[in-house]
């Protein structure tokens, strides 16, 4: 019984090392640059201003250099064509860097890195944690219905 006992935090341990394994190789590659797409380098004030004149919702994105997921994100589906095209065309895109944005971050209710937010007007009307189903919460949440 006594040995049953001892393997269960090994396996833990291997389990819980080969979940962060991703994050921890992020870390070690260094911050990911800004994704293209957040190339016009808009504040969120002076995207609330385009938005306003253009129709389109905010898509801001806080990151933070520190986050493996957030460089995984950065790395990732921020590369992806697609979702490129989606944000672009659909939506006035914001870059919110933890150290530089950290009180605008804080005003839009984040509990955890990386969230996109979708905003319209002063309101954040969606959020998605993390990376996942990034293409399915695009077409969602951006996409004008037919």
């Amino acid at each position: 019984m006594s040995n049953k006992k001892s393997v269960f935090p090994v396996l833990l341990i291997i389990v819980l090392l080969a979940m962060s394994l991703p994050s921890i190789i992020s870390l070690i590659r260094g911050p990911a640059p800004m994704p293209d797409v957040f190339s016009d380098g808009y504040t969120l004030a002076q995207a609330r201003e385009v938005s306003a004149e253009t129709g389109k919702p905010i898509f801001a994105l806080a990151t933070a250099d520190w986050c493996g997921p957030c460089q995984s994100l950065k790395r990732g589906a921020l590369q992806d064509p697609e979702v490129i095209a989606m944000i672009s065309d659909y939506s006035v895109p914001v870059y919110l860097e933890d150290g530089e944005n950290r009180d605008e971050i804080k005003r839009l209710g984040l509990r955890g890195y990386p969230t996109s937010f979708i905003i319209e007007g002063d309101q954040v009307v969606a959020a998605l944690p993390g990376g996942d189903n990034y293409k399915q919460f695009l077409q969602q949440e951006l996409v004008p219905v037919q």
